[in-house]
């Protein structure tokens, strides 16, 4: 008897060692609303009830247990119908289970209205936020109330909770972010209502004020839409006569070609989209721009604090040749290296939006795909900080800018001053000067933003986003409205010298993948290695304009 515990001691001692029971559990919450008894008939949709079905059997293959799938839909095989109090109650219960390195999906399928940020995201410096529609969802009081629904704030606090326990959250929405119609001629049903669709006419006011934004280092989130874009469900070939989201089904089909990590699947899932939406031969302009946002790089399903290796990146062919889609903002030099298996390639030549790739002789087996990357070395002379590096060495962009960025300088005891946000000098600036950003975006094309601090001594700070997690894509101008962010901060110890207000901008391109802004991301210093494997996961098509926004603003901050 000793014998035997002493063997499952040492049993469970190596079990645990090895790390396999240390691994956290993963669990799913899928929303699927698309009756609402209470709206119009013509509000419906069809499709989310198919989404969640769909989207159960794909993370089955996934390794999710079945009794770890919780379903809201409208079928009655569902766990619940989908309405505010049970969706609630069911985010509030896995909030006080799920702990350390486990994973929720959270998936929801349906209508929102009233912009323009993204669900689980912080507020709009407007305070204006999404509301996605329930079963019970209803419009009373003459019109003036919209009761029912959960509030991008609410799934917001959510997810922070989550991210206080270290559970990782990968969040997706197969949901319109825009206020606009819900049906075309087309064969598509548009996801997505305004206001006037379903009798409310809410009060004019400035909102609520935004939610004090907090870290989510583990979260994960695919958006099928841009804030103020519709997102579309149709006819699913598999199941003639049964509607489903493109977006939804573009995931899916994404994740069963395995990919490695999260920006893979992203990857995959982008081209899927695209492919679906032409298929429909709508105009390029009424295409839905996904959006991508958090930890990216990491592997799929790993919870944990496992250093997330070093990003790969996505190489293409085009009819010019080899190809990344990232460039100089993304902190891409010549002469960098990449490695994908067999094969080796050097940048060339790099702009703004993309870096062209010369194949290097003896590379075998070159294809499409993911690869590693190892940064060319800094010229001789160069500033130590990879950062400060990559932003000083950027040329300066000509032509108008896509932002109209400003500052304004209040040193102490005198009156304030405003001038554009661009390169140049502000001189000495004593503590407990005072500057205040504004950017707005007051074109109707949303655009890729990053802000940071960069001290010379000291460390770096992101301005925008604010925190990882975040999406860095700014919204256009939505009606008469004006994106804008805003921000306020005093020159201050303890450290003083040399300090950087940098800028970064670039048209967000349909069908790319989140910039990788060089300022905010400190460029890595990667030994070479052996390259990425040629895993079978495509890579979007789209390509980055070749324009940008950059601004460097300096001062020398004293005592």
């Amino acid at each position: 008897m000793k014998n035997k515990r002493r063997w499952g001691r040492a049993l469970l001692l190596s079990y645990l060692l090895s790390g396999a029971v240390l691994a956290g559990e993963r669990h799913a919450l899928l929303i699927g609303v698309g009756a609402l008894p209470a709206m119009p008939r013509g509000s419906w949709l069809a499709g989310p009830t198919a989404d969640v079905n769909a989207m159960r059997a794909a993370l089955r293959q996934q390794g999710f247990a079945d009794e770890h799938i919780y379903r809201l839909a409208d079928d009655a095989g569902a766990s619940q119908a989908p309405t505010r109090q049970a969706i609630l109650a069911r985010l509030a219960q896995l909030e006080k289970t799920l702990g350390k390195d486990d994973v929720l999906l959270l998936y929801w399928s349906g209508h929102s209205v009233l912009l323009p940020v993204y669900p689980g995201q912080a507020a709009a410096p407007q305070g204006r936020r999404t509301r996605l529609l329930t079963r019970d969802s209803q419009v009373s009081h003459q019109g003036r109330q919209l009761d029912g629904g959960v509030g991008s704030s609410e799934l917001g606090r959510a997810i922070d909770a989550f991210a206080a326990r270290q559970t990782q959250v990968v969040a997706i929405f197969d949901t319109c972010h825009a206020a606009a119609g819900t049906r075309s001629g087309d064969g598509l049903a548009w996801r997505g209502l305004a206001a006037s669709d379903i009798g409310w006419r809410p009060p004019p006011g400035k909102g609520t004020p935004p939610d004090e934004p907090r870290a989510r280092p583990r979260y994960v989130a695919f958006f099928a839409a841009e804030a103020q874009q519709r997102t579309p469900e149709a006819a699913a070939a598999a199941t003639p006569g049964q509607a489903a989201g493109l977006f939804t089904q573009a995931v899916i089909a994404a994740l069963q070609r395995q990919p490695q990590t999260y920006a893979m699947w992203a990857g995959a899932a982008t081209q899927q989209y695209r492919s679906a939406l032409q298929a429909y031969q709508l105009p390029r302009s009424a295409w839905p721009s996904p959006v991508y946002a958090g930890a990216l790089d990491a592997p799929l399903w790993q919870g944990d604090d496992a250093a997330i290796p070093a990003p790969l990146w996505p190489v293409r062919r085009d009819a010019q040749g080899w190809l990344v889609p990232f460039g100089l903002l993304d902190g891409m030099r010549e002469g960098d290296l990449f490695r994908q298996a067999g094969a080796r390639w050097r940048a060339s030549k790099t702009g703004w939006g993309e870096t062209r790739l010369t194949l290097l002789p003896g590379s075998a087996g070159a294809a499409a795909g993911w690869a590693s990357r190892t940064p060319a070395p800094l010229p001789a002379g160069s500033i130590r900080q990879g950062r400060l590096a990559a932003l000083l060495a950027l040329p300066a962009t000509p032509g108008p800018p896509l932002l109209d960025a400003r500052i304004e300088l209040t040193l102490p005891g005198k009156a304030p001053r405003q001038q554009a946000f661009a390169d140049g000098d502000l001189g000495v600036l004593p503590a407990g000067t005072r500057i205040r950003l504004s950017v707005e975006n007051r074109s109707a094309a949303s655009v890729d933003l990053g802000l940071a601090h960069l001290p010379l001594d000291g460390p770096a700070t992101r301005i925008y986003p604010a925190l990882d997690g975040d999406s860095n894509r700014m919204p256009p101008a939505i009606g008469a409205g004006i994106s804008r962010f805003e921000r306020s901060f005093v020159v201050s110890g303890p450290h003083y010298g040399v300090e950087w207000l940098a800028l970064v901008a670039a048209p967000a391109a349909n069908g790319t993948l989140p910039r990788r802004f060089a300022i905010l991301e400190a460029l890595p210093a990667l030994p070479a290695t052996r390259g990425a494997a040629n895993v079978a996961v495509p890579v979007a098509e789209a390509g980055n304009p070749d324009q940008a926004q950059v601004a460097r603003l300096s001062w020398r901050s004293v005592q």
